[in-house]
């Protein structure tokens, strides 16, 4: 690897990334009513609102504290994966302005799956 003392800090930065943009997404899930009927417009089964909202805010609160990184991470990109085929799909959505965050997250999260939580990581901390 060129810059394999760098490791640890890639994996801290796509964390930080990931999973601040995972909270940012899944809270308004949790905290929203409105997000429901939105997701229902879509054609989303409105009891996909909590579990999305949780497997969002909680993986990427996971994510960003680097504790079982490399589980949530790939559980997020599962998720990412459900939503880009969701997006493609359902909604005939396009790749930009459609799901280009989706894929953008899913090959983050992926990447995440194989870095781990680094030394700077509660992964670490307890020897994970």
């Amino acid at each position: 690897m060129l810059f394999a003392s760098y490791v640890d800090i890639s994996s801290i930065l796509l964390r930080l990334a990931v999973g601040t943009l995972f909270m940012i997404h899944g809270y308004p899930k949790l905290t929203s009513q409105r997000q429901g009927s939105w997701m229902k417009n879509m054609g989303m089964p409105t009891a996909i609102v909590p579990f999305a909202g949780f497997v969002e805010f909680f993986g990427g609160l996971g994510l960003l504290l680097g504790l079982l990184t490399p589980i949530i991470a790939l559980l997020s990109a599962l998720w990412m994966l459900s939503t880009t085929w969701f997006a493609t799909t359902k909604l005939k959505k396009k790749y930009m302005g459609g799901y280009e965050l989706d894929i953008t997250l899913l090959l983050a999260a992926l990447a995440l799956t194989f870095l781990g939580g680094g030394t700077f990581s509660i992964d670490h901390l307890i020897g994970l």
